[in-house]
């Protein structure tokens, strides 16, 4: 079993996450899919919210120049795939996709992102909350699977993650840890996860304040990191 991440390694996550700590609330009491009783049509809609803004971030990792987060844009390519093979589904599922009417989701700026990802610590943050949401997923899935079986809900599954998302999200940290060891290097990696959640919110509707939709009955978090 991999070790927990060292001290360096776990104070790196602190900064980040009170950096976005106002964005991440403001998200995640507003999404759907985070409601007791969300459905099938609920999980639709927000993996076509997520699409734009996950193709988005996987071409600035993509183009950082830091091998780890090449890495980290391929296993997002894949979680791609899985979402889009559980859209697909979705549309074969009678009622699924067509209980509400699909809004287009607003298209995040990707060449500016790409553009701010040269700086690597930048694009750290980036990778912080795309995990983060990876490691969020795992959790809905646990407690939506049994309800809105038989569908499969490949996106919220480990994809990519062949050693489990709590394994995978250490050994995440303990890169984090390692990037991000002085002060420059935090400072824009918080930038970069502001970023990160600014880009994704309006693909749900919301600004930065909050947004517009009533927030359902909470149960856990979509982005855990």
């Amino acid at each position: 079993m991999m070790a927990a991440p060292g001290p360096a390694a776990s104070a790196a996550l602190q900064p980040l996450r009170e950096a976005t700590r106002e964005l991440h609330h403001a998200l995640d009491s507003r999404l759907r899919i985070g409601g007791e009783d969300a459905t099938l049509a609920d999980y639709a809609e927000h993996l076509r919210a997520l699409r734009p803004w996950l193709g988005a971030v996987r071409s600035a990792l993509a183009a950082s120049g830091v091998a780890a987060l090449e890495a980290v844009s391929r296993q997002l390519a894949l979680r791609l795939e899985a979402l889009e093979l559980d859209l697909r589904d979705l549309r074969d599922l009678r009622d699924a996709p067509a209980a509400r009417p699909a809004t287009p989701p607003a298209l995040p700026d990707s060449a500016a992102l790409a553009a701010q990802a040269t700086d690597p610590g930048f694009a750290w943050g980036l990778a912080y909350v795309v995990e983060g949401s990876r490691l969020g997923g795992s959790v809905m899935h646990r407690r939506l699977a049994p309800r809105l079986a038989p569908h499969p809900m490949r996106y919220f599954a480990p994809v990519g993650a062949e050693d489990g998302t709590p394994a995978h999200w250490r050994h995440f940290v303990a890169q984090l840890g390692e990037a991000l060891r002085d002060t420059a290097a935090m400072q824009s990696a918080q930038r970069g996860a502001v970023a990160g959640f600014e880009a994704l919110m309006p693909c749900f509707g919301l600004a930065r304040e909050g947004g517009t939709a009533p927030s359902p009955s909470r149960a856990a978090s979509l982005h855990a990191g």
